[in-house]
């Protein structure tokens, strides 16, 4: 007979006070600040959380000893387990998040991720307290990435300047922008594309990527660059947020112009141009394995702030 009591807060307050006062699984910047009011009240205000995606254990003596939580980055369905606070003891903690698991996969959820210093690894012993109870309830790794969130300081991506035309669309049916994606998706090092290509098939998958971003931000936040001679040669997406908060969403080149640095241009301008609209903090993450783009922030002036480590249901 199981010895917790799961169950979702009654309230916003509820949750938030759990999710506020959890201990974290492991520190890192982003654990910290999943943590702060200024977050918690900020999400859950928006929708991006609710208390009936928070699953809470605590045991027959009323004692709270843990919660799994997921987040919405739209506001509509929960996408990602990401807030963590599991029991001290192993089988509570594995009891908790198969629960969790369960009840988030019923939502649609189909992602977990853990924040985490730079450098670490699913295979950390620091982490196994999170990863074995994630494992046994079926998640399995997808890719480990380099995260980046930090202050910008205004100098950053002036040394790179670009060979390149920047056109900003307007229309999300601007036949390009399909066009174009498409063939940056030739050969895509990155994890989550390449799994959708396969599980859906190049076109179909091609198509739903590019609708989840213009899902996720105006068409207008993305750069088609073109050549000298009027060829696109790739494709970059950014956005500043209203708290100063920068994202670089996304930053493509097209097969046939693949090692020409293109990839290293594009970011320093979305860089500069995110700065120049007063972006206090700047955030990506790039796959460790896709070599190319990880030099690129580098050379850019990038830093590594969390490794981010991404799991998807397991077979």
């Amino acid at each position: 007979m199981s010895s917790l009591e799961i169950f979702c807060p009654a309230s916003v307050h509820e949750a938030i006070t759990i999710l506020e006062t959890s201990p974290m699984p492991v520190d890192s910047p982003t654990q910290r600040r999943y943590r702060t009011s200024t977050h918690l009240n900020t999400t859950f205000a928006s929708g991006r959380r609710k208390p009936e995606w928070v699953w809470a254990a605590r045991t027959a003596d009323g004692t709270l000893v843990g919660h799994v939580a997921a987040l919405s980055q739209s506001g509509q369905a929960p996408e990602i387990l990401e807030h963590f606070g599991l029991p001290a003891d192993p089988a509570q903690a594995r009891e908790l998040m198969a629960r969790a698991t369960d009840a988030a996969h019923s939502l649609g959820v189909s992602e977990a991720g853990i924040f985490a210093p730079p450098g670490a690894t699913i295979a950390d012993p620091a982490l196994q307290p999170l990863v074995g109870p994630l494992c046994a309830a079926g998640w399995k790794l997808l890719i480990e990435r380099r995260h980046y969130e930090f202050e910008p300081s205004p100098e950053l991506g002036q040394s790179i300047g670009t060979r390149l035309r920047m056109e900003q669309l307007h229309d999300p049916a601007d036949p390009r922008l399909a066009a174009v994606h498409r063939t940056v998706m030739r050969g895509t090092l990155d994890a989550a594309d390449a799994a959708e290509i396969k599980r859906l098939g190049f076109d179909a998958a091609c198509d739903n990527i590019l609708a989840s971003m213009l899902n996720a931000d105006p068409v207008d936040c993305i750069r088609l660059a073109f050549d000298d001679a009027g060829e696109p040669v790739g494709m970059v997406s950014g956005v500043v947020t209203g708290s100063g908060r920068a994202y670089v969403w996304f930053v493509g080149v097209v097969a046939a112009s693949r090692g020409r640095g293109y990839g290293r241009e594009l970011l320093a301008w979305m860089t500069r141009q995110l700065i120049a609209q007063n972006a206090t903090t700047l955030i990506a993450d790039t796959d460790n394995t896709n070599v190319p783009m990880a030099k690129a922030f580098s050379s850019v002036g990038w830093i590594q702030t969390e490794t981010r480590i991404d799991l998807v249901p397991g077979p």
